[in-house]
């Protein structure tokens, strides 16, 4: 019997997969991205445009929503065609978050695909002997190569990695290439939900070239002498303020 998932892992769950740039792993693109240093929100790249303290963006347009939860018919229909029940915590983010495509790197695939990636893997063995595919490990996530599966008797959370077999056809390589992911899905999606997202990511890296920016500017500025600053417009006392005071930062620490 596999244990439920807690209420309020289910809540951080769909609080993640309801904004489009944390719902999975997948690399958010940078433009239109807001990065914020001091007082300054920029959205996209465009150290040039921060600098001059220049605010405008080009944020893209919004993104696909996040899938409708499945329905009982569905899950009743996708168990008929597997021959077994899902487990509970895997019925549980289906029914109560959504229909696939959120979660840890691609996100879970839809039900659908996860019953008819499951048949295909048991009508075409995937081993290179003919191996044939545990009876009993649901795909649940596609990798590329690989898969992330379910193990529907003890709810362990196991990829297999297709690349392992290029080591060879024996059954031991075959073995090897299904490799422990997590003892199980609340602690798959606890791991995740710990970790930041691909655009707190982004964010992070975009601020840290912003303040890289700066520090090279301030390196060249304070390299010259106060009549060469003076040549340029600037003050010989508050000079750096009047360069980048727009930003609201703490100049002295850079």
């Amino acid at each position: 019997m596999v244990d439920p998932l807690h209420g309020d892992l289910i809540g951080r769950i769909r609080q993640r997969a309801g904004d489009p740039a944390t719902r999975t792993d997948a690399p958010p693109s940078t433009r239109g991205q807001t990065v914020t240093v001091g007082n300054l929100s920029v959205a996209g790249l465009d150290l040039g445009a921060a600098l001059r303290g220049d605010l405008r963006s080009t944020p893209e347009g919004g993104a696909a929503a996040l899938a409708p939860t499945a329905s009982e018919a569905t899950i009743a229909d996708a168990e008929k065609q597997l021959g077994f029940a899902l487990p509970q915590p895997l019925r549980q983010l289906y029914r109560q978050v959504a229909n696939g495509g959120f979660g840890p790197g691609a996100g879970i695939m839809p039900l659908e695909d996860v019953v008819s990636s499951y048949l295909e893997l048991l009508a075409t063995p995937p081993g290179r002997r003919g191996q044939k595919w545990p009876i009993r490990l649901l795909p649940v996530r596609r990798d590329d190569p690989g898969l992330c599966c379910v193990d529907v008797d003890n709810g362990e959370v196991i990829f297999w990695d297709e690349e392992e077999l290029a080591a060879g056809a024996s059954d031991k390589v075959w073995r090897r290439s299904f490799k422990p992911e997590a003892p199980d899905l609340g602690a798959w999606f606890g791991r995740w939900l710990d970790s930041p997202s691909p655009e707190q990511r982004t964010k992070d890296a975009m601020q840290k070239g912003m303040l890289d920016a700066i520090r090279i500017s301030l390196v060249h500025w304070r390299a010259k002498t106060p009549e060469e600053r003076a040549a340029f417009g600037l003050p010989e006392k508050g000079w750096e303020e009047k360069l980048f005071g727009h930003l609201g930062i703490d100049l002295s620490k850079l």
